[in-house]
């Protein structure tokens, strides 16, 4: 068996002696790797600054373009390779494995096409200069520049390929070095594509480093001009976030956590109609597409108490298609494979108990241990869970649906009495999302959910009968728009086209005679 090491100044390192982990097959159980234990983290943050940061500054913004565009065609040209190994060390079916895999050659070819608008400039002028005082030739114009440290990524387990390279494209575009640090469970598939960019030699040496295993020492090495972006639980962002050496530097953190996410059935829905499939569609993948181990994934579910009966109905049957094919995702023609570990498995069945303190299962078996083609007591799997909870327990701020995210193929049906009002209380009960949707043909409804809705939420998908045929499926994150949110969701923001970049660049303003800021910043330097 393999032991996976880490790529740090330069080379991959020795195998330090005893594995940190064992990774698993999560169908099987089968064991696939050894994860090495790391060092010298010290020198590989100042690494990545000196050595690293000054080559990807010296680039332009085409020239990193380049880079992204040269990545994303030798990983895809992997694809297949990624793919199988996706599914055997994720759990993913084919069709979750290409979620992630083509989500990250996706943002690469985003972020290149990108890096063309923004051209040869060592920098981005936001504005036109202002003038300071009528009377006055001096203005004062914002630029902002690459900030001289390290991004540190810190990503979860649920997407090993599009979370860490989602995260580097940009990093790499504004011109700071990564060092990139995969959740253990899964590190097996970012390990994979560490090693085909390192052997494509595509990126200047120290502008990209993988850490494996444990994350040791590595926050006390940071400083003011560093970043740390986090996907993962409240509760390790919050610890990230207090961490001393990071308060004491005043290094810049962004943080992606727990996100309660909601779609709300408009008042006007009516079963038959193209959008109330498209809801119900919608409904089904968000819980069960990557086995519901997905941040945008839906977990409440708004239903005009007039529909609440059909909604149901059908959204049980559709489940329970899904459940009858749940097994090994290496079988053809099953629908959904496992949790990634034993402990989401652990933790996903003693979540659905708390939440049955203020809702009832209306569809599935947390216990059910028989899944096709799976070795009796074998693989870490869960059917689909739908459970629903009345009127009034809806509209209660303190009820576990609102508190706690299960992170698996779980939701909650929530009746609400079809006013904008009531479904707004509902959705800012569960205290910030990165995502919400809306499924109405009202425009007074979707115009006020817009005003209501909004700021709680990092965004927000308004689907009508006119688009429900070209329509994405809610959880899809785009690099053309902002992924974070606000409260629970860790007030993080990433991605949003050129507004990623802010959070690895300093912005500003430059002061001085209009002709000297014309002649010093060229485009966009008003004279």
């Amino acid at each position: 068996m393999r032991t996976l090491t880490s790529y740090l100044l330069g080379a991959w390192q020795t195998a330090a002696g005893e594995p940190s982990a064992t990774l698993v097959n999560p169908a099987t159980e089968e064991a696939l790797a050894a994860v090495d234990r790391a060092r010298d983290l010290a020198k590989a943050t100042a690494y990545g600054r000196e050595v690293g940061g000054p080559a990807l500054r010296r680039l332009t913004f085409r020239q990193r373009g380049e880079l992204l565009a040269a990545m994303s065609k030798t990983i895809f040209a992997a694809r297949e390779e990624l793919l199988d190994l996706a599914m055997a060390s994720g759990g993913c079916t084919r069709g979750d494995a290409k979620f992630d895999v083509d989500g990250a050659t996706g943002v690469l070819a985003a972020y290149a096409a990108l890096a063309e608008t923004l051209g040869e400039s060592p920098w981005i002028i936001e504005d036109e200069a202002a003038s300071l005082v009528r009377t006055s030739k001096v203005r004062v114009q914002h630029v902002s520049l690459p900030r001289h440290g390290l991004a540190v990524h810190i990503n979860a387990f649920n997407f090993p390929a599009w979370g860490m390279i989602g995260k580097a494209a940009v990093s790499i575009l504004a011109g700071m070095p990564v060092l990139s640090k995969p959740a253990t469970s899964t590190c097996l598939l970012a390990h994979r594509i560490a090693e085909i960019l390192i052997d494509a030699a595509i990126l200047p040496e120290g502008a990209f480093q993988l850490l494996v295993g444990p994350v040791g020492d590595l926050l006390d090495h940071l400083g003011p001009q560093d970043v740390i972006a986090f996907t993962g639980s409240a509760t390790t962002g919050a610890r990230i976030r207090g961490h001393a050496g990071v308060l004491a530097n005043n290094v810049r953190v962004n943080i992606e956590a727990d996100s309660l996410n909601a779609v709300v059935l408009g008042p006007d829905l009516e079963q038959g109609s193209e959008l109330f499939d498209l809801a119900i569609r919608d409904a089904v993948t968000e819980m069960t597409q990557k086995t519901g181990q997905k941040c945008t994934a839906t977990r409440r579910i708004l239903v005009p108490e007039g529909l609440l009966e059909t909604v149901r109905e059908v959204l049980c049957e559709r489940l329970a298609d899904v459940a009858a094919r749940t097994g090994d995702p290496a079988v053809k023609g099953v629908k959904m494979g496992p949790l990634a570990t034993a402990q989401q498995l652990a933790d996903a069945r003693e979540g659905i108990g708390r939440l049955q303190a203020d809702a009832t299962i209306v569809r599935g078996d947390p216990e059910r241990a028989d899944f096709v083609e799976v070795p009796a007591g074998k693989g870490f799997f869960l059917e689909p869970i739908l459970l629903e909870a009345s009127a009034e327990a809806a509209l209660r701020p303190g009820a576990a649906f609102h508190q706690l995210e299960v992170f698996g193929p779980v939701a909650t049906l929530l009746p609400y009495d079809g006013s904008i009002d009531q479904a707004a209380a509902i959705i800012r009960a569960g205290e910030g999302s990165l995502v919400s949707t809306v499924y109405s043909d009202d425009r007074a409804f979707t115009t006020a959910a817009i005003a209501e809705l909004a700021p709680h939420l990092g965004r927000l998908v308004i689907n009508d009968e006119k688009n429900a045929a070209g329509a994405f499926s809610p959880g899809c994150v785009f690099p053309q728009g902002n992924h974070g949110g606000p409260g629970r969701a860790g007030c993080g923001a990433e991605l949003g086209g050129s507004h990623g970049l802010s959070l690895y660049m300093q912005r500003t303003a430059i002061q001085g005679g209009a002709s000297q800021l014309a002649r010093l910043l060229g485009r966009g330097a008003a004279s």
